[in-house]
Parts: C-alpha cells; sequence; structure tokens
C-alpha cells in the first residue's frame, strides 16, 4: 500500500532563512556607525532604499526602505533614532485576505525555530488570538506580531534594546507633553 502523502506548503520565505538572516542580526555586534551598519547590510545583502519619512521637523527617527534579495519579503525598512542605527522591520508571509492560513504556518514556524534559539518569548499582552513575541538576547530585541484581521501579515523586528527603548520614551514624553524632550535613559551623545 502507498504511503499517504500529506499537502505540504512551501513557504516563502522559508522559515530557516527568516531565522538565519535574525541571528545574523542578533549574534553579531551591532553596527556602532553608518560604516559599519553598511558593511552589515552588503553582507547580508541588504541595500538601504529611499527616506520614509520625508520629515522636515527635527525628528529623532528616520526610517528608510530596506531593499533584500531575499523571496518572499514583501516589505523592509531599517530605522535611526538620533543618527544610530536602530532597527530593521521586514513584513513576511503577506496575503490579502484574513486568516491566511499560509500566514499562520509562517509565524509559527519562525516563533518556534527563534523560540529554539532564544528561549521562551515574552508576551506584553495575552488578549489576541496570537499575541506579539518578544525575544531579548544580546543586547537586541525581536519581536514578530501576526496580524490577520484584514489582511494578513508577519511583521518581523530586529531592535538595538537600548536604542528602542530610549525612542519609545522619547515617543511618550512628546505625546504627554507636545514637544520632542530627550529622556534620562537616551543612549545617544
Amino acid at each position: 500500500m502507498p504511503a499517504i502523502i500529506e499537502p505540504r506548503s512551501e513557504l516563502i520565505p522559508d522559515p530557516a532563512t527568516v531565522t538565519a538572516l535574525v541571528s545574523q542580526l542578533v549574534e553579531g555586534p551591532w553596527p556602532r556607525s553608518d560604516q559599519d551598519r553598511e558593511v552589515l547590510f552588503r553582507r547580508l545583502r541588504l541595500k538601504s532604499g529611499e527616506r520614509l519619512d520625508h520629515d522636515a521637523d527635527e525628528s529623532s527617527t528616520a526610517s528608510f526602505t530596506l531593499l533584500t534579495e531575499v523571496p518572499g519579503i514583501s516589505f523592509a525598512s531599517w530605522n535611526l533614532f538620533r543618527g544610530k542605527f536602530m532597527s530593521v522591520h521586514f513584513h513576511l508571509y503577506v496575503f490579502p485576505e484574513a486568516e491566511a492560513t499560509a500566514t499562520r504556518l509562517g509565524h509559527d514556524a519562525v516563533s518556534s525555530q527563534l523560540t529554539d534559539l532564544y528561549g521562551q518569548p515574552i508576551r506584553p499582552w495575552e488578549d489576541e488570538d496570537v499575541p506579539p513575541s518578544i525575544w531579548k538576547a544580546n543586547g537586541r530585541e525581536i519581536v514578530t506580531h501576526l496580524f490577520t484581521m484584514r489582511d494578513s501579515t508577519l511583521m518581523l523586528s530586529i531592535s538595538d534594546e537600548d536604542l528602542a527603548e530610549a525612542a519609545e520614551a522619547e515617543a511618550e514624553a512628546e505625546a504627554i507633553n507636545g514637544s520632542r524632550t530627550p529622556v534620562k535613559n537616551d543612549p545617544s551623545p
């Protein structure tokens, strides 16, 4: 009797490719200069694109598109905080429909592999079907967030933990005060 073959969805990008990219961003030294960031991007076959926030004011953050040769990454970007490389963001397994099975499979596979590498994630809240997951390793923060309400996508971010905390604190202070106010834990000079 022939073996029963289960149908298998081929995920693009392969979750192992995603996890390898994350580990290269997490386990090596984080770029401390624009030149270091450019070297990292070349090594990972990433290329900076256009600035996304054509903001003329004195914002302390800047966002840029990120071009990659990795198939299946529908959108990517990177950010600066006070002129320092802060983070990269990828949108994976994107489908123009709610509850796309492949998006959920991609999320589950990437999350499982990240858990194997970095331990159990922190979940900042539990009021969603699949809450965001946060792993902290080597001064980096890795965040996955599954969106499936209207369209389906897995958002994956890798940040310098100190810079991301400082940027968030400054944004919160700005929202409260109505103006940009540097905060005490700002790691920038």
